[in-house]
Protein backbone atom coordinates (compact mmCIF):
# COMPACT_ATOMS: atom_id res chain seq x y z
CA UNK A 1 0.00 0.00 0.00
CA UNK A 2 1.23 3.46 -0.85
CA UNK A 3 1.68 6.03 1.90
CA UNK A 4 -0.86 8.35 0.24
CA UNK A 5 -3.68 5.76 0.22
CA UNK A 6 -6.32 5.93 2.97
CA UNK A 7 -5.95 3.31 5.69
CA UNK A 8 -6.84 2.89 9.32
CA UNK A 9 -3.14 3.03 10.22
CA UNK A 10 -2.70 6.31 8.38
CA UNK A 11 -5.81 7.73 10.07
CA UNK A 12 -4.41 6.73 13.47
CA UNK A 13 -1.14 8.52 12.67
CA UNK A 14 -3.07 11.64 11.63
CA UNK A 15 -5.22 11.59 14.78
CA UNK A 16 -2.17 11.23 17.01
CA UNK A 17 -0.48 14.11 15.20
CA UNK A 18 -3.64 16.23 15.53
CA UNK A 19 -3.70 15.54 19.27
CA UNK A 20 -0.09 16.75 19.48
CA UNK A 21 -1.01 19.87 17.50
CA UNK A 22 -3.78 20.61 20.01
CA UNK A 23 -1.54 19.83 23.00
CA UNK A 24 0.77 22.60 21.81
CA UNK A 25 -2.02 25.19 21.78
CA UNK A 26 -1.90 27.89 24.42
CA UNK A 27 -5.34 26.87 25.66
CA UNK A 28 -4.86 27.35 29.37
CA UNK A 29 -5.98 23.73 29.88
CA UNK A 30 -4.39 20.38 29.18
CA UNK A 31 -6.33 18.07 26.89
CA UNK A 32 -7.22 15.94 29.95
CA UNK A 33 -8.64 18.99 31.71
CA UNK A 34 -10.47 20.05 28.55
CA UNK A 35 -12.01 16.59 28.12
CA UNK A 36 -13.34 16.58 31.68
CA UNK A 37 -14.74 20.12 31.48
CA UNK A 38 -16.33 19.31 28.13
CA UNK A 39 -17.98 16.17 29.51
CA UNK A 40 -19.28 18.00 32.58
CA UNK A 41 -20.63 20.73 30.29
CA UNK A 42 -22.61 18.05 28.43
CA UNK A 43 -24.15 16.69 31.61
CA UNK A 44 -21.75 14.05 32.87
CA UNK A 45 -21.64 14.94 36.56
CA UNK A 46 -19.94 12.00 38.27
CA UNK A 47 -16.25 11.11 38.22
CA UNK A 48 -17.11 7.43 37.84
CA UNK A 49 -19.03 8.13 34.63
CA UNK A 50 -16.28 10.41 33.33
CA UNK A 51 -13.70 7.69 33.98
CA UNK A 52 -15.83 5.18 32.10
CA UNK A 53 -16.40 7.57 29.18
CA UNK A 54 -12.69 8.32 28.93
CA UNK A 55 -11.67 4.68 29.42
CA UNK A 56 -9.45 5.45 32.37
CA UNK A 57 -9.46 4.89 36.12
CA UNK A 58 -11.43 6.90 38.64
CA UNK A 59 -8.24 7.79 40.57
CA UNK A 60 -6.73 9.26 37.40
CA UNK A 61 -9.87 11.38 36.89
CA UNK A 62 -9.91 12.39 40.55
CA UNK A 63 -6.39 13.83 40.28
CA UNK A 64 -7.40 16.04 37.34
CA UNK A 65 -10.75 16.96 38.91
CA UNK A 66 -8.99 17.95 42.15
CA UNK A 67 -6.89 20.42 40.15
CA UNK A 68 -9.94 21.78 38.32
CA UNK A 69 -11.78 22.26 41.63
CA UNK A 70 -8.73 23.96 43.17
CA UNK A 71 -8.55 26.27 40.14
CA UNK A 72 -12.21 27.21 40.57
CA UNK A 73 -13.32 25.63 37.28
CA UNK A 74 -15.46 22.86 38.79
CA UNK A 75 -17.43 22.42 41.99
CA UNK A 76 -18.34 19.24 43.82
CA UNK A 77 -21.67 18.79 45.53
CA UNK A 78 -23.19 15.87 47.37
CA UNK A 79 -26.35 14.05 46.47
CA UNK A 80 -29.08 14.44 49.10
CA UNK A 81 -29.82 11.03 50.58
CA UNK A 82 -26.69 9.32 49.21
CA UNK A 83 -23.38 10.48 50.63
CA UNK A 84 -21.48 8.23 48.19
CA UNK A 85 -22.57 10.30 45.18
CA UNK A 86 -20.61 13.44 44.37
CA UNK A 87 -21.71 15.52 41.40
CA UNK A 88 -19.48 17.86 39.44
CA UNK A 89 -20.61 21.16 37.96
CA UNK A 90 -18.89 23.81 35.88
CA UNK A 91 -18.44 27.18 37.49
CA UNK A 92 -18.77 30.36 35.46
CA UNK A 93 -14.98 30.46 35.40
CA UNK A 94 -15.00 26.85 34.16
CA UNK A 95 -17.39 27.71 31.31
CA UNK A 96 -15.15 30.62 30.36
CA UNK A 97 -12.00 28.44 30.48
CA UNK A 98 -13.72 25.81 28.32
CA UNK A 99 -14.76 28.43 25.73
CA UNK A 100 -11.24 29.91 25.67
CA UNK A 101 -9.69 26.47 25.24
CA UNK A 102 -12.08 25.61 22.39
CA UNK A 103 -11.13 28.88 20.68
CA UNK A 104 -7.41 28.20 21.17
CA UNK A 105 -7.74 24.64 19.83
CA UNK A 106 -9.75 25.98 16.88
CA UNK A 107 -7.02 28.56 16.20
CA UNK A 108 -4.47 25.73 16.04
CA UNK A 109 -6.65 23.68 13.69
CA UNK A 110 -7.81 26.38 11.23
CA UNK A 111 -4.47 26.83 9.41
CA UNK A 112 -4.29 23.09 8.82
CA UNK A 113 -7.88 23.03 7.53
CA UNK A 114 -6.95 25.79 5.08
CA UNK A 115 -4.38 23.44 3.52
CA UNK A 116 -6.68 20.51 2.77
CA UNK A 117 -8.92 20.06 -0.24
CA UNK A 118 -12.28 19.67 1.50
CA UNK A 119 -12.22 21.16 5.01
CA UNK A 120 -16.02 21.25 5.32
CA UNK A 121 -16.23 17.57 4.41
CA UNK A 122 -13.61 16.73 7.04
CA UNK A 123 -15.45 18.76 9.68
CA UNK A 124 -18.72 17.00 8.78
CA UNK A 125 -17.06 13.61 9.03
CA UNK A 126 -15.46 14.47 12.36
CA UNK A 127 -18.91 15.50 13.63
CA UNK A 128 -20.17 12.13 12.39
CA UNK A 129 -17.36 10.38 14.29
CA UNK A 130 -18.35 12.33 17.41
CA UNK A 131 -21.98 11.22 16.97
CA UNK A 132 -20.88 7.59 16.45
CA UNK A 133 -18.83 7.74 19.63
CA UNK A 134 -21.85 9.12 21.48
CA UNK A 135 -24.04 6.32 20.12
CA UNK A 136 -21.44 3.72 21.04
CA UNK A 137 -21.30 5.09 24.60
CA UNK A 138 -25.08 5.04 24.86
CA UNK A 139 -25.10 1.36 23.91
CA UNK A 140 -22.25 0.39 26.24
CA UNK A 141 -22.69 2.74 29.19
CA UNK A 142 -23.32 1.35 32.67
CA UNK A 143 -26.86 2.77 32.54
CA UNK A 144 -27.58 1.01 29.24
CA UNK A 145 -26.23 -2.27 30.59
CA UNK A 146 -28.38 -1.94 33.72
CA UNK A 147 -31.50 -1.29 31.63
CA UNK A 148 -30.73 -4.29 29.42
CA UNK A 149 -30.22 -6.55 32.44
CA UNK A 150 -33.56 -5.46 33.95
CA UNK A 151 -35.58 -5.70 30.74
CA UNK A 152 -33.75 -6.90 27.61
CA UNK A 153 -36.80 -6.55 25.32
CA UNK A 154 -37.54 -2.98 26.39
CA UNK A 155 -33.88 -2.00 26.14
CA UNK A 156 -33.72 -3.34 22.58
CA UNK A 157 -36.92 -1.49 21.64
CA UNK A 158 -35.45 1.73 23.08
CA UNK A 159 -32.14 1.46 21.20
CA UNK A 160 -33.28 3.18 17.95
CA UNK A 161 -34.93 6.03 19.91
CA UNK A 162 -31.81 6.49 22.07
CA UNK A 163 -29.66 6.73 18.95
CA UNK A 164 -31.97 9.49 17.65
CA UNK A 165 -31.91 11.24 21.04
CA UNK A 166 -28.13 11.43 20.82
CA UNK A 167 -28.48 14.24 18.33
CA UNK A 168 -29.78 16.48 21.10
CA UNK A 169 -28.56 14.98 24.37
CA UNK A 170 -25.09 14.73 25.86
CA UNK A 171 -23.20 11.46 25.65
CA UNK A 172 -19.61 10.37 26.12
CA UNK A 173 -16.79 9.40 23.89
CA UNK A 174 -14.27 6.71 24.69
CA UNK A 175 -10.91 8.33 24.74
CA UNK A 176 -8.02 8.28 27.11
CA UNK A 177 -7.05 11.54 28.77
CA UNK A 178 -3.52 12.72 28.33
CA UNK A 179 -1.55 15.33 30.14
CA UNK A 180 0.64 18.03 28.72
Amino acid sequence: MKDDEPSVERAVRAIVRLARLLERADAGLSLAQFRILELVSRGTERSTHIATRLATSKPAITVVVDGLVAAGLLTRRGEPGDRRVVRLALTDQGREALAQAEAAYGDRLRPLLAEISAPDALLSQLAEVDDAMDARWARHSPAAKARTAKDPAAAQARAPKEATDLQTSPSPEAEVPTTR
